[in-house]
């Protein structure tokens, strides 16, 4: 299997992801237990990793520890924002306006460099932006009931652009599964301190019956474990320019599953929207060669 064909499948497995959370909230689930038991099964599966390939220990270094930690709490507000916007609106709107990483990443990074980025990257910022605004139709026909989630998963896309500056102090201080398990770990810890501070339950209605493991086994390997299992081998090979564009494909791929899967329709505004979107992924890397802010972290 090629490189590219991995981050094709990538972004596939995260498009995906989307409509199937939908189909795990109405087997019982809600968005606090999705996003713990995704964490808990990523921890699981990085663990197992780490001791099977006997990888060395993680630096005893506070910059590694207090980065790590920085990652784990954004980290954690990236899955629990963004499934509380699938929860509450359609998938669609919650995976566009996601992508407003980008212009974040590009205005956070400006801001801590006192330095203004390229013409390419303001090009993606208006590009993306504007996509954004398209596909989820804030002035038109949207309706109250679509957007509900979009407060959410515009936190969302802030604490992933948070995640892409904090995780860059990580270098490759540790291995890419000790990484993954700690990540896995420290949001997990996160999750469960919010839920316990605000009084959501981790329990559904029902209990943990076999559908509703099997449910966050699924959510978990298509989320988490196969994606970034992928992602370590091909994206230090493809690069960050190319590989932000391959795995893109996570938005119509979430769109059109939505719809075949949800039934949840596409208009032409939308199919708009998401070109914008995608052509403002790709100029950076087309004009600048590869571009870290626009990728996928681990």
């Amino acid at each position: 299997m090629s490189d590219v064909v991995r981050m094709l499948i990538v972004g596939t497995m995260w498009g995906l992801h989307g409509p199937l959370l939908k189909m795990g909230f109405a087997a019982g689930l809600s968005f606090p237990q999705a996003a713990l038991g995704e964490y808990v099964v990523g921890a699981t599966a990085f663990g197992v990793a780490c001791w099977a390939r006997r990888t060395g220990w993680p630096p005893a270094t506070l910059r590694f520890w207090g980065a790590m930690l920085a990652c784990g709490v954004v980290g954690s507000g990236v899955a629990l924002f963004l499934f509380w916007s699938y929860q509450l609106g359609p998938v669609p709107v919650g995976a566009t306006l996601l992508f407003l990483y980008v212009p974040f990443t590009t205005v956070l990074q400006a801001m801590l460099a006192r330095r203004m980025p390229p013409v390419s990257r303001w090009i993606s910022v208006i590009l993306v932006t504007a996509g954004a605004f398209v596909a989820t139709d804030f002035i038109g026909v949207a309706g109250r009931d679509n957007l509900a989630g979009a407060p959410q998963a515009i936190l969302a896309a802030l604490c992933f652009a948070l995640f892409f500056l904090m995780s860059a102090r990580l270098g490759d201080q540790a291995t890419p599964e000790w990484r993954s398990f700690l990540f896995s770990v420290l949001s997990g810890l996160v999750v469960l301190g919010v839920a316990w501070g605000v009084g959501w339950g981790l329990e559904p209605a029902g209990g943990w019956g076999r559908v509703q493991v099997g449910w966050v086994l699924v959510l978990g390997g298509i989320g988490q474990i196969v994606p970034v299992f992928l992602l370590v081998k091909a994206a230090p090979k493809v690069g960050g320019g190319l590989g932000s564009i391959l795995t893109s494909v996570e938005l119509p791929v979430a769109v059109g599953m939505s719809a075949w899967l949800l039934g949840e329709g596409i208009r032409g505004v939308q199919v708009l929207g998401v070109l914008l979107i995608l052509g403002g992924i790709a100029v950076p890397a087309m004009m600048s060669g590869p571009v870290s802010a626009a990728g996928k972290p681990e």
